[in-house]
């Protein structure tokens, strides 16, 4: 944002040695005119003045294709989808054509939609996506932006929140991964392989929400499925904590009065179907009084549940609570180049193959048999009716 805002072009982007963007000013352009530092949210104001105490809903897509194929219960696709049927702009994360890195685009048709579906869990390129954001709102165009609370309020900051065709979503985020790293991992996945990769699918369904699976395809064919038992890049993240950006242990935006319109994410924690646990379940905050009516007009499209603030932070501590820095985390910087990714990530995490298999193996059994429980509970009411 604060490359956007500046008016002599002064600001660019640094990558440091973890892979993370950094602004640098080239003070031979700079006029001193303080606009980066007056509209930046981690310097000054970050707080949505509208935004209010939320009001919380467990919800899913009733379109199974929609939920299956998103990350949670398919909320942002319905969310965008709506804009773009209302004319509008819909602003998020896509991958590169290599599925390497990630950029915020725009766009205006449910094939654009197509591409921004799903988590990327890294760093998102943002720039000129605000310049972009603020040529449309002056056009007269409504525009659905989403993103991590971070970039909701660079924004706000840009645009203002006071503006009726503007509707921002940002997800309860847990920190976001450095870009260099996740093409390590990728690059590795690609050597193993001996193809170069088609599709990455973060957070895949074929065995279940809850199996926070990574699905990937390869140009020769080739598939690969890991889960969060077996997958490197999910263990170093959630397990780890070994390549997050430093300032996402001290987020200033776990707020319980949130900076966009909506929020949304896992419902984690939710106590429910055997069905519903494998195809989704995502938390909906309505922050705004525009939010709320946002929602409204596209309820017909969702189970709605109303729900506690307590219930979904209860399940999801990152509503309120940042993730920490790991205790290898220097150590896998420091080794990252020398080191396959996938030894690095076990052998700072402890863990053998012998002790993936038997975990992976008690998990297995542990999800057969709690759905075989299911089921003869299903059974049992069916009988009881009769």
């Amino acid at each position: 944002m604060c490359e956007d805002v500046c008016p002599v072009d002064a600001i660019s982007y640094e990558t440091d040695r973890e892979g993370f963007w950094y602004p640098k000013v080239d003070y031979s352009k700079c006029i001193e005119c303080q606009k980066c530092v007056k509209s930046c949210p981690s310097l000054s104001e970050h707080r949505n003045l509208e935004a209010r105490e939320a009001e919380v809903y467990a919800a899913w897509a009733l379109d199974d294709r929609i939920r299956l194929k998103s990350t949670s219960g398919g909320i942002f696709y319905i969310l965008a989808q709506q804009m773009i049927d209302q004319g509008g702009m819909i602003a998020a994360c896509k991958y590169t054509v290599d599925f390497k890195s990630a950029y915020h685009d725009i766009g205006e048709t449910t094939g654009d939609l197509e591409a921004f579906k799903g988590s990327k869990y890294f760093q998102s390129d943002t720039e000129g996506i605000y310049k972009k954001i603020k040529e449309q709102l002056k056009a007269g165009r409504k525009v659905l932006f989403c993103g991590t609370p971070c970039q909701v309020a660079g924004l706000n900051r840009y645009v203002g929140t006071n503006n009726p065709d503007l509707i921002t979503v940002d997800f309860i985020c847990r920190g976001i991964n450095s870009p260099m790293v996740y093409r390590k991992y990728i690059e590795d996945c690609e050597r193993h392989h001996k193809s170069v990769v088609k599709k990455v699918h973060l957070k895949n369904k074929n065995k279940g929400w809850t199996r926070l699976g990574t699905y990937m395809e390869f140009q020769n064919g080739r598939t690969y499925y890991r889960d969060r038992i077996n997958d490197p890049w999910v263990n170093g993240y959630v397990r780890g904590d070994l390549f997050m950006r430093p300032c996402c242990s001290e987020c200033k935006y776990k707020e319980r009065i949130r900076v966009a319109d909506i929020s949304i994410g896992d419902f984690w924690g939710l106590q429910n179907t055997h069905d519903n646990l494998f195809k989704g379940i995502s938390v909906v905050l309505t922050n705004t009084d525009r939010g709320a009516r946002y929602i409204k007009m596209v309820e017909d499209k969702l189970h709605m549940e109303s729900r506690t603030y307590e219930e979904a932070s209860k399940g999801n501590g990152c509503l309120l609570t940042s993730a920490p820095m790991g205790k290898y985390r220097e150590e896998f910087f420091n080794k990252l180049n020398d080191t396959e990714f996938e030894v690095l990530i076990w052998n700072l995490l402890g863990e053998t193959k012998k002790n993936i298999l038997i975990k992976e193996l008690k998990y297995n059994v542990t999800g057969f048999i709690r759905k075989m429980k299911h089921g003869m509970m299903e059974r049992f009411r069916f009988f009881k009716k009769q």
